[in-house]
C-alpha cells in the first residue's frame, strides 16, 4: 500500500489540532479500509467509503475523492476563527463548561420541576444537609439535627454564618419559606407526612411531622433553600438569589446561563472562576464538542459513542449508572382509542421492547417493568415485563372489537381504522429511533401511527396534567426514595390532577392513601406490591426501558470525589480544580 499521500494527511491533521476530530478520523479510516480493501484484491463496500457503488471499482478515483474529502476537513477547520491557540487558551482558563440537554426555563427552585434548570440549582442554592459519597448526610446551611420520636418532630440548628448573594444573612424563617414552597408546588406528596414548620430563632427551627419516617431528613434534603420574599420581588428568570458558591452572572434566554464563583460563600470561595452552562439537546454534537475540547461535561453519551470513548479512559472521567425514570408509551386514557386496558396490553404486546433495549441503545438499558421502576425497593418481584407476543396482541383487539382488514391491512373497528398521532421530543434522537420503531411494529398488526416531532416545552405543556394528545414517548419517575412520587404521577390529590394524562382509578387511589398512611415499613411495601401489579395490569402505558446513563467530564479539571452528576453530584462540582501542566 502506498503510505506516501496519507503521511501528509496526517501531518496536515496534527496542524489543524482538534477540531471536527471526528469527521476527519472518520475520513482516515474510509481511506484506510479503502487502500486495505484494494490491496486484498477486494471492492470496498459503500460502508467503507460513503461513495456511490458505481466508483468504487477504480482504485485511484477512490483514493483521490477520499483524500480530497479529508483534505478540505483540514482547510476548514484551518480557517475557522477559533484554531488551536484560541482553543487552548479557552481551555486553559478556570471555567468549567457544562453540556445539559433540556433547555433553561426558570431559576425558581419552588417553581420548576424539570428542566435544565435543574443541573443549576445545586451551585447555585444551599441545603440543609448533603449526602456524601456513601449516603450520609454532612452538614451545609444546618450544623445540627435532633428527632423527638415523642413528640413527632425534628429540631434543626442552622449556621449562622451564611448569607445570600445579596448580602442578606439566611436565617430559619427563609428555611420555612422555602420548605412550604417546594410542599405546594414541587413535593406536595410529601404533606402526607409533614404537617408544619415552626420557627424557634432565627438560627433553629422544627420539622413537625404526622408519622415517624425513619428517611425523613433523606427525603426532603435537596430542597433549596431561596430568600423570604415575595415570588415577585425576585425576578427568577433574570437575576436569581441563592447563597450557595455560585452566583448568577447572565444567561442568554433559554441557551445558556453563566455563573461565577461565590466570594461571599459560607465555605470559602470556590476554586472555579465560572461555570458555563449550554443547552446542546443532540447528544451527538455533545459529545464531539466534549471531544473537541468545547466543552467539559456531557450527560448521557450514546451507546456507539460510548465503546468509542473507552479509548480515552486517561482524558475522561465517566459515570455509569441506570436512570431512576423510565420511558414509556403513554396513551390518553380519555380517548376512545385508549380508553380500553385490553387495547393498551395489546398494544404493550405488540412493542418489542428486548430488540429496543439490545439494538437501539446498545444494551445500555433494562426493559421496563412496571410503575415502581427497574430495582426499586418498592418493585413488585413478581411484576415481569410484558411479554412481546403479536398474535396475542390481534386476539386481544378482537375481543375489543378490532379485526384486520385483509384488503388493507389495518384494523377497524365499525370501519374506523386505528389510527392515531405518536408525538415524541425533536430533540432526542434516541426516542425519535424508538417511535419510528414502535411505529413498524404497530403497522405489523395494522394500527397506523403518525409521528409528530415537537419541541420540550411544546410537549410538556400538553401532557403534564392535561390530556391535549392521543400518545406521547415521554420519561415518568420511578419510586426510589420518595415513594410519595407515586401519588403524585398516578393519584390525583386535592384539586390536581394526577400527571399522567389525568390517570384515575379508584383502587389504586385508595391503596396509594392506604400506603403512605401506613407506619410500619413492611406493611408500606405490601401495598406499593399490590400497587404496582395493579397499574402494570392496567397498562395506562407501554413501560418501555430504563437507560442505563453515560455522562462523562473532561480530566483537566481534578475532582477529590466520584465524578457523578446526581443532584449531591453537582452540588460537590464547587470542589472541581483546574490541573496546571
Amino acid at each position: 500500500m502506498c503510505e506516501a499521500p496519507i503521511c501528509l494527511v496526517i501531518k496536515g491533521l496534527e496542524s489543524a489540532g482538534q477540531y471536527d476530530y471526528f469527521i476527519r478520523q472518520n475520513l482516515l479510516i474510509s481511506y484506510r479500509k479503502t487502500e486495505s480493501a484494494f490491496t486484498m484484491r477486494e471492492r470496498p463496500t459503500n460502508s467503507d467509503t460513503g461513495l456511490p457503488g458505481v466508483l468504487l471499482h477504480r482504485r485511484k478515483t477512490v483514493s483521490l475523492i477520499v483524500l480530497g474529502l479529508l483534505f478540505a476537513a483540514i482547510m476548514v477547520s484551518c480557517g475557522k476563527s477559533d484554531g488551536p491557540r484560541e482553543r487552548m487558551a479557552l481551555s486553559n482558563k478556570n471555567v468549567l463548561r457544562y453540556d445539559v440537554t433540556a433547555p433553561f426555563t426558570s431559576l425558581n427552585p419552588n417553581a420548576v420541576k424539570f428542566s435544565g434548570s435543574n443541573h443549576i440549582f445545586p451551585l447555585l442554592y444551599s441545603y440543609l444537609f448533603v449526602p456524601n459519597a456513601k449516603g450520609e448526610l454532612e452538614p451545609d446551611l444546618a450544623v445540627s439535627w435532633a428527632f423527638d420520636p415523642d413528640k413527632l418532630y425534628w429540631t434543626i440548628h442552622l449556621r449562622s454564618d451564611a448569607v445570600f448573594h445579596n448580602k442578606r444573612p439566611v436565617t430559619s424563617n427563609d428555611v420555612k419559606y422555602s420548605f412550604e414552597k417546594q410542599l405546594k408546588n414541587i413535593q406536595p406528596d410529601l404533606k402526607s407526612v409533614i404537617e408544619r414548620i415552626s420557627l424557634l430563632s432565627d438560627t433553629a427551627f422544627r420539622v413537625h411531622l404526622k408519622k415517624e419516617d425513619s428517611l425523613m431528613l433523606q427525603k426532603i434534603w435537596d430542597f433549596e433553600i431561596t430568600p423570604y420574599l415575595h415570588d415577585e420581588e425576585i425576578d427568577y428568570f433574570h437575576h436569581p438569589i441563592g447563597s450557595g458558591p455560585f452566583k448568577f452572572k447572565y444567561r442568554e434566554n433559554n441557551k445558556m446561563v453563566v455563573l461565577e464563583a461565590n466570594d461571599d460563600f459560607y465555605n470559602g470561595r470556590p476554586p472555579l472562576d465560572k461555570i458555563v452552562f449550554r443547552y446542546q439537546p443532540d447528544r451527538e454534537k455533545a459529545w464531539t464538542r466534549l471531544l473537541a475540547g468545547k466543552t467539559d461535561i456531557v450527560q448521557e453519551i450514546t451507546p456507539k459513542n460510548l465503546k468509542m470513548m473507552k479509548n480515552y479512559q486517561d482524558r475522561f472521567y465517566f459515570d455509569q449508572y441506570t436512570l431512576r425514570f423510565y420511558t414509556i408509551l403513554l396513551y390518553n386514557p380519555y380517548d376512545s382509542l385508549f380508553s380500553d386496558p385490553k387495547v393498551r396490553r395489546a398494544l404493550s404486546l405488540a412493542i418489542d421492547r428486548w430488540y429496543i433495549v439490545e439494538n437501539i441503545l446498545g444494551g445500555y438499558g433494562k426493559v421496563a417493568n412496571g410503575p415502581m421502576g427497574v430495582d426499586s425497593p418498592y418493585h413488585n418481584p413478581e411484576v415481569k415485563p410484558v411479554p412481546f407476543d403479536p398474535q396475542k396482541a390481534l386476539a386481544l383487539l378482537k375481543e375489543a372489537g378490532w379485526t384486520l382488514d385483509g384488503k388493507s391491512r389495518s384494523l377497524r373497528n365499525r370501519g374506523k381504522p386505528f389510527e392515531f398521532t405518536l408525538l415524541v421530543y425533536k430533540e432526542c434522537q434516541i426516542e425519535k429511533k424508538v417511535a419510528r420503531y414502535i411505529q413498524l411494529c404497530l403497522n405489523d398488526i395494522g394500527i397506523r401511527a403518525r409521528l409528530q416531532a415537537l419541541c420540550f416545552e411544546e410537549i410538556q405543556r400538553r401532557r403534564n396534567r392535561n390530556i391535549d394528545f392521543e400518545a406521547v414517548v415521554t420519561e415518568l419517575n420511578g419510586a426510589y426514595r420518595n415513594p410519595e412520587f407515586i401519588q403524585t404521577i398516578w393519584s390525583p390529590v386535592a384539586q390536581r390532577k394526577s400527571c399522567a394524562s389525568f390517570f384515575k382509578h379508584l383502587e389504586v387511589t385508595r391503596l396509594i392513601k392506604k400506603g403512605l398512611e401506613e407506619k410500619d415499613p413492611e406493611k408500606q411495601k405490601a401495598f406499593f406490591y399490590e400497587i404496582d401489579a395493579l397499574i402494570t395490569s392496567l397498562q395506562p402505558g407501554t413501560f418501555l426501558f430504563q437507560k442505563t446513563a453515560i455522562d462523562a467530564m473532561s480530566k483537566r479539571f481534578y475532582l477529590p470525589h466520584q465524578f457523578s452528576l446526581s443532584h449531591e453530584g453537582i452540588h460537590r462540582l464547587r470542589y472541581a480544580t483546574l490541573r496546571h501542566e
